[in-house]
């Protein structure tokens, strides 16, 4: 298999010494205190240092032949040092590249052994090594079954197992950005805030967009890791605050995706404006002009950049509330954007505005669809937060909870009845959003994790979707749930098998 990286020799190894350690060295388990909100808090930023682009491992001959492992290992986000539970012993592994009709051929290794000691250990997994894990390819559109995308395959610490997924060649599929992760129930928050997760790309963006092509690839994945002494960081790339150069007038595409395990952030950059291409991998009819954004667990944005004029531009979270029974959520200061030059951007956005995407769309045929069958799903917890359920229980991976006919769209609506931010995801298919808190939804592209508002004094929180399930591939059992994967590891899941 060819591996390539789009960095510099030098600073591939200075990444490479935060990022990847012998894990046979592994000090102990990272551990999560009592919740204290007073105590969250981001440590100062340091000086910036230019944002590193992760390594990529790409296929060969229609097959991406590869292993990864998963073991404790040694991290460093900024002044913190933890032991992280890691795939190829790198916080940030690689990112892994395909082209419609490729296999991923992937032997996983569980070597999250037990028994690690923890001496002077403040970190973010509490039960994460020792335990079972797999391999989900979040967002793609491939087989439930068997080797394939099979969420019920629990491999044991000491074992492999050999994954097997083919990307369709045509049909529902696309090109786009995807990511991988753990997905063994009851262990995936530990294992994802140690670290084991990273970002999945089937290449073709492209085609959809000729403009892409050419322009300079920059990713922003996110990850955040809580310690016990309550405090939180959040990295871009495995970095704190780093530095974005771009040139003024320049076009970037920026794939941004929110790979961590829980929060919720809105995002804004100061006086620099962003145009969404596609959404969870999803092309929209044409781009559309943000100026700040809503990403929960899961979640990914496609992106053109464009260099302001010459000046630094702080990528910074905004201010929510997220639980109301805590605080509003921080201002980070996440990363900021360096531009050079004197080019001026005006005509080029006018030309990004213009482009369309030519031919017919999936969410056309979702839109236009008749609704074969109506469901409501109700979220809800105990009082001392330690359960999640979907319609008053908690997930039982033998219990089929929804059975749905090959070839129907269906109508879900997702009542959520406690004070915080929920999401809905569902395994193999997207969705189109239709209606938010209430208010009619006009989404221009397909999703496949959306953050469900949460309930007020006024009532419930509420979102609406309409999900495609026609895709013969997606014949099976997988699971729908909350993507704040704390809320999942507790119930907050579901079962559904699609029949042919």
């Amino acid at each position: 298999m060819r591996q390539s990286s789009t960095l510099d020799r030098r600073l591939f190894i200075k990444a490479a010494s935060r990022f990847i350690g012998a894990t046979a060295a592994a000090g102990g388990l990272l551990s999560l205190g009592p919740s204290m909100p007073w105590a969250r808090s981001q440590p100062k930023a340091p000086t910036p240092e230019p944002l590193i682009q992760p390594p990529e491992m790409h296929s060969v001959n229609g097959v991406l032949d590869t292993t990864i492992a998963a073991a404790p290992g040694p991290v460093q986000l900024g002044d913190r040092t933890f032991t992280g539970l890691l795939y190829n012993g790198a916080y940030v592994p690689p990112t892994l590249r395909a082209r419609l009709g490729d296999t991923l051929r992937i032997t996983f290794r569980n070597n999250l052994a037990s028994g690690l000691d923890r001496p002077g250990y403040m970190g973010p997994i509490c039960a994460g090594a020792g335990t079972a894990s797999n391999l989900h390819f979040h967002g793609m559109s491939v087989s439930p079954q068997g080797n394939s995308d099979n969420v019920f395959v629990h491999v044991q610490p000491g074992e492999a197992f050999q994954y097997q997924v083919r990307i369709p060649a045509y049909g529902r599929q696309g090109p786009g950005l995807f990511w991988y992760h753990p997905h063994a129930h009851g262990f995936v928050n530990d294992q994802i805030l140690g670290g084991m997760s990273g970002a999945l790309v089937v290449d073709g963006i492209d085609q959809v967009f000729p403009r892409l092509r050419g322009l300079p690839e920059r990713f922003f994945l996110i990850k955040h890791a809580k310690f016990g002494d309550e405090s939180e960081v959040v990295s871009i790339n495995g970095q704190i605050n780093p530095a974005v150069a771009i040139r003024s007038g320049e076009m970037q595409f920026w794939r941004i995706a929110h790979i961590g395990a829980s929060d919720f952030y809105k995002f804004r950059i100061e006086g620099m404006p962003l145009y969404v291409v596609a959404t969870d991998g999803h092309a929209l009819s044409q781009p559309r002009k943000i100026t700040e954004f809503f990403i929960g667990p899961g979640e990914r944005i496609d992106a053109i950049a464009i260099g302001p004029p010459a000046g630094e531009y702080p990528m910074r979270t905004i201010s929510f509330q997220n639980e109301a029974w805590r605080p509003p959520e921080p201002v980070r200061q996440l990363a900021v954007i360096q531009s050079s030059g004197s080019s001026q951007s005006a005509a080029i956005e006018d030309d990004i505005l213009r482009l369309r995407v030519n031919g017919p769309q999936w969410i056309d045929d979702v839109r236009t669809a008749p609704i074969a069958r109506r469901r409501t799903l109700s979220y809800s917890r105990t009082n001392d937060r330690k359960t999640f359920m979907i319609d008053g229980r908690v997930v039982d991976e033998a219990r089929t909870d929804q059975t749905v006919k090959l070839g129907d769209t269906e109508e879900w609506t997702v009542v959520n009845t406690d004070q915080q931010y929920h999401s809905f995801h569902i395994h193999q298919t997207p969705f189109l959003v239709t209606e938010v808190a209430g208010v009619p939804w006009h989404d221009d592209s397909l999703r496949d994790t959306f953050s469900v508002p949460p309930a007020t004094d006024q009532g419930p929180g509420v979102l609406k979707v309409v999900i495609p399930f026609t895709d013969p591939t997606i014949v099976g059992r997988f699971v729908y749930h909350c993507h704040a994967v704390d809320h999942e590891d507790k119930g907050m899941m579901g079962v559904i098998e699609v029949v042919a």
